[in-house]
């Protein structure tokens, strides 16, 4: 079942379901314990209609919402705008390939990607493309 756990832990005493919903950074969790409701069956029911409550009246973050969280390990200041600097082959030859690469969602758990070279718009041109880039999509994400 979604957001109910069975907990039946007997060197404690435990016996409950715990509800656990986590919406918009803060985590919502209550024991329905079998001794306090009636048993199991009871305490069951009383935790389903305690999660469904807490789902209709929390509601989770849009796709746009979710998009624009920057995460720990960002280093651009933007989310889904990342510098790329790694290493590219032709006829064996090695050569640098740095570019601002730019990705948002388009459903399916699929992202779209544009990059963005160094070489040809210089950092900050590179950068401020993928930027207009991630906003352009964004917007349009937002229509959806």
């Amino acid at each position: 079942m979604k957001h109910i756990y069975r907990i039946d832990h007997n060197q404690s005493h435990t016996h409950s379901w715990l509800v656990t919903v986590q919406r918009r950074g803060q985590i919502y969790h209550r024991h329905f314990t079998d001794s306090l409701y009636g048993g199991k069956r009871k305490a069951l029911q009383t935790a389903k209609v305690y999660r469904d409550t807490l789902i209709a009246t929390l509601k989770p973050l849009t796709r746009l919402e979710r998009c624009q969280i920057k995460k720990k390990n960002n280093r651009s200041g933007v989310s889904g705008v990342t510098r790329i600097d790694t290493w590219g082959n032709t006829r064996n030859r090695r050569y640098p390939r740095r570019y601002w690469l730019a990705q948002w969602p388009i459903g399916n758990g699929h992202a779209k990607m544009k990059k963005f070279s160094i070489k040809l718009y210089g950092e900050r041109g590179a950068f401020r493309r993928a930027l207009r880039a991630r906003q352009e999509a964004l917007k349009h994400l937002a229509k959806t």
